[in-house]
């Protein structure tokens, strides 16, 4: 699953901003969403527009002032989080009888197209008809040529793509054992020995032996022949340093990683909390920083704010936050939730 959507949704109860009587307040699924007042009534239909969307160059988003992409804000002292939209407008024409097919829905009594916003529902994902891209960050990672790649292999997945906690906080319950560890500002990557050989990847890409890149030199650097010791073993960790902005007090062209997960791939399940610890330990692995680990409450929310715990003096990104043992919800799949801190999205240079 993954946390980046354009969806239609029903607008909830709108708040009077504490400070500007031209804007009022509304939370989407968990997210703050300041709004100029009168431009949404309860349960209107509209499309909520996450941060690190990038809107496309037309004359409907002119109101942005060339700002294509969206980013968190601090609107006279209140954080919002994206943006609500309306619907556009129909545009279909009158259709003959004869026209009527399968491309065409009835609503209201009239038929449109089913790619017109008079069909779009509630929840549906509507990112694609509204031409709205998602950004990516610069990730300094070298040399990346599409001839380096190789085909991805089913012993060696993808990690887990995180969903939000504001989003899904209702999966994790309250009084359970978790841990929260400190989220890193990098570019995360797998690493694997099997059938003789180390294979190694980034989130998207698995790279062929031979290949320079920041996931290769890590390898080298920081895993060492660690990993013959532990065949099936498959380790899941952030590359930091000279990767992004934040570079946790690294010189230039200097990385680091840290582990964050471990699977056992004959059975494909992420080892517990305790498990992952005395293997990484064992081995000499770098673990990302434990902030906490007890029971869940909300108050634990806080803890994505603050400064980092690594180096560098710079601001925290926020927390990762899972149970101690592994476990599973239909709604998220595997429970493992993030939480990013008010202060990274509005840092300067975000």
């Amino acid at each position: 699953m993954s946390e980046f959507d354009v969806r239609v949704v029903e607008v909830g109860h709108l708040a009077k901003h504490e400070n500007a009587d031209s804007l009022s307040v509304t939370m989407v699924d968990g997210y703050p969403v300041i709004v100029r007042t009168g431009d949404f009534s309860e349960a209107d239909r509209a499309i909520y527009v996450p941060i690190d969307s990038v809107v496309p160059d037309v004359p409907e988003w002119a109101f942005l002032g060339g700002h294509r992409r969206i980013k968190a804000k601090r609107l006279r002292g209140i954080f919002s989080m994206g943006l609500l939209a309306h619907l556009p407008p129909c545009e279909c024409q009158p259709l003959w009888d004869a026209q009527v097919g399968g491309e065409w829905k009835l609503v209201d009594g009239t038929f449109h197209d089913r790619s017109c916003s008079k069909t779009w529902s509630a929840g549906q994902n509507v990112q694609n008809e509204m031409k709205i891209e998602k950004w990516e960050p610069t990730i300094h990672a070298g040399k990346i040529r599409p001839e380096d790649q190789e085909p991805e292999q089913p012993f060696l997945p993808r990690y887990t793509d995180i969903e939000g906690l504001r989003r899904h906080g209702d999966v994790l319950v309250l009084g359970e054992e978790v841990v929260l560890t400190e989220k890193i500002h990098g570019a995360n990557g797998r690493w694997l020995f099997r059938d003789g050989r180390l294979w190694i990847g980034s989130h998207n890409c698995l790279w062929k032996e031979g290949t320079s890149n920041i996931w290769t030199r890590v390898a080298d650097g920081y895993l060492g022949h660690a990993l013959v010791d532990v065949p099936g073993l498959a380790f899941y960790g952030e590359v930091f340093g000279d990767v992004q902005d934040l570079k946790y007090g690294r010189s230039q062209g200097t990385l680091c990683l840290m582990v964050f997960d471990v699977m056992d791939t004959s059975t494909l399940r992420y080892l517990d909390h305790d498990e992952a610890t005395e293997v990484c330990d064992r081995l000499g692995f770098l673990r990302v920083p434990v902030l906490y680990r007890g029971p869940w409450s909300d108050e634990l929310y806080l803890l994505a704010e603050g400064m980092t715990t690594v180096s560098g003096g710079h601001v925290r990104e926020g927390f990762v936050v899972k149970p101690t043992r592994e476990r599973f919800d239909h709604r998220v799949g595997r429970v493992i939730l993030k939480l990013i801190g008010e202060g990274y999205l509005l840092r300067k240079g975000a």
